[in-house]
């Protein structure tokens, strides 16, 4: 055992660490802010931390890559302007019930996790909280996740820092709400099916491989119980599919797409894209994998919607204009400062409609500062001191968004009918809540067409948990939501294939002649 010396935020620890393990291991276990986006397999950089000896010599170093007891005489510097940020709690709430009695509603999400304390008689609620997930320093994406709880002691320390956090923030809404945590009587928790079975302590390997067989869809609702709650039942949302989970059914429910009525389509994009179409009191879903880009996590410069981060980006006059959260000088760039700027790169011609970054003699003489070329011939746009992005980052962006329209096509084609004959689009979740639909319909993430018709509807996976815990039979109403869905398996589809690379390009056909 030895002792390491930490510092973030003011305020400095004295932390044990044993021999083997890293930096990153140590910090995480501590609730160090400090995200790992590839997995802790050091090829984003991003875990990246200053040792700082006695004599002042400072020396930059990825958590991921260090041992722990390699920094012992030195003070390990975690930055910490993540902090804060904007985490989506809003939404449309919960009807009331013929119940009573205090719940918590908690949106379990891969990014970010949600509590909201209810009122279950008036569905009011008394007070929320959010925080950046405690699993982040094992990656961004389910996949990774689920890796991680596949080494030696890696699903007790994920599921334990899933639950950890839950409690602690449901607490934490206790006391603004000004109520005892002994006064919940039931707790219902609504996430993707890795993130649910993380939760619950069950190995989710089996999501991770053919043929993404998970090891439960939580249709009983099991999920445990928590340690600080233990007069609270828990239950989990039933998920439909390994990469169809209860958060979708939640938001299904919240949305009311189960309900007859109309042609709508549902979309939650964030590092997996859900989506979900009803039609005629049918509802079909599917996903794809999106990655982390559009959330920043495989971008650079990317960053949370926190401080420092550009949100949003305009080009007009013949210049590129932005707009930092908290004013200042920016740090980087967050998911929807992404896409805007993604559109205003193919609106200004910086980028053309195959998704080619053009090269500065390519351009008129107004925008060639803003395009680079460095030696090994890599082409980056750069929109503010140390905000750029690359070619490189551009095309992983245009295979994410290939894949969401390639989705929402082919739910189209099984239903029989095209973008036209739909009657609202919905986006859920924390990104589609802040996302300009002008800019997702340019970079084709939306079919244009259906822009006008798009609303975002806030965090309806968390709606959705409030209001099965205020209505009599809200899981039973979550159950038949669940058997209702038809899943459509995207995974080794000739037909997916075909319509993703027709959705890649950034212009239509008919733009194209």
């Amino acid at each position: 055992m030895s002792t390491i010396t930490v510092r973030s935020g003011g305020r400095e620890s004295e932390i044990l660490c044993t021999s083997g393990e890293t930096l990153l291991d140590v910090l995480s276990s501590e609730s160090f802010d400090l995200a790992a986006p590839c997995g802790g397999t050091g090829k984003c950089g991003k875990c990246a931390v200053t040792l700082l000896a006695p004599d002042g010599t400072r020396e930059r170093v990825l958590a991921c890559r260090t041992l722990a007891e390699s920094a012992a005489g030195r003070t390990v510097l975690v930055p910490d302007a993540a902090a804060g940020g904007v985490i989506e709690l809003a939404g449309s709430g919960g009807a009331s019930g013929a119940l009573s009695g205090l719940a918590a509603a908690v949106d379990i999400g891969t990014t970010t996790l949600a509590v909201r304390i209810i009122d279950r008689a008036t569905g009011e609620t008394l007070a929320a909280a959010g925080d950046w997930s405690a699993q982040a320093p094992y990656g961004a994406d389910v996949i990774s996740r689920i890796k991680a709880s596949s080494r030696p002691g890696g699903l007790e320390k994920l599921s334990a820092l899933a639950r950890k956090q839950a409690a602690a923030l449901i607490e934490s809404a206790c006391r603004d709400a000004g109520v005892e945590p002994g006064e919940i009587g039931g707790i219902l928790c609504a996430g993707n099916t890795t993130m649910e079975h993380l939760f619950a302590g069950l190995s989710p390997e089996g999501i991770g491989r053919a043929p993404y067989t998970p090891a439960t869809l939580f249709t009983d609702g099991a999920a445990g119980r928590l340690d600080a709650f233990p007069g609270a039942p828990l239950r989990a949302a039933p998920c439909v599919s390994g990469y169809v989970g209860g958060d979708t059914v939640a938001a299904i429910y919240a949305s009311g797409l189960a309900e007859d009525g109309g042609t709508r389509l549902l979309m939650d994009i964030g590092t997996n894209g859900e989506l979900v179409l009803s039609r005629g009191g049918r509802l079909m879903c599917c996903s794809v994998a999106c990655g982390p880009a559009f959330e920043g996590a495989e971008i650079g410069c990317g960053m949370r919607s926190a401080p420092g981060a550009i949100s949003a980006v305009h080009f007009s006059q013949g210049e590129f204009w932005y707009v930092v959260i908290g004013g200042g000088a920016p740090v980087g760039i967050c998911g929807t400062g992404i896409i805007d700027l993604l559109a205003e790169l193919l609106k200004s011609g910086v980028v053309d409609g195959s998704g080619r970054l053009l090269e500065p003699d390519e351009l008129p003489e107004g925008l060639r500062s803003t395009v680079s070329v460095n030696r090994r011939g890599n082409v980056s746009f750069t929109l503010a001191p140390g905000v750029r992005l690359t070619a490189g980052e551009i095309r992983k962006l245009q295979l994410a968004k290939a894949a969401v329209r390639a989705g929402v096509e082919i739910l189209l084609r099984r239903a029989g009918i095209g973008p036209g004959d739909v009657d609202e689009v919905c986006l859920a979740g924390g990104f589609g809540t802040r996302l300009n639909i002008e800019s997702a319909a340019a970079v084709g993430l939306i079919p244009p067409e259906l822009a006008d018709k798009t609303r975002a509807v806030g965090n309806a996976a968390l709606d959705g948990a409030q209001r099965a815990l205020c209505a009599p039979d809200g899981f039973g109403r979550l159950l038949d939501i669940q058997r209702r869905c038809e899943y459509i398996e995207l995974s080794g589809s000739a037909e997916f294939s075909d319509a993703f690379v027709d959705a890649m390009p950034f212009h239509d056909d008919e733009e194209e002649d």
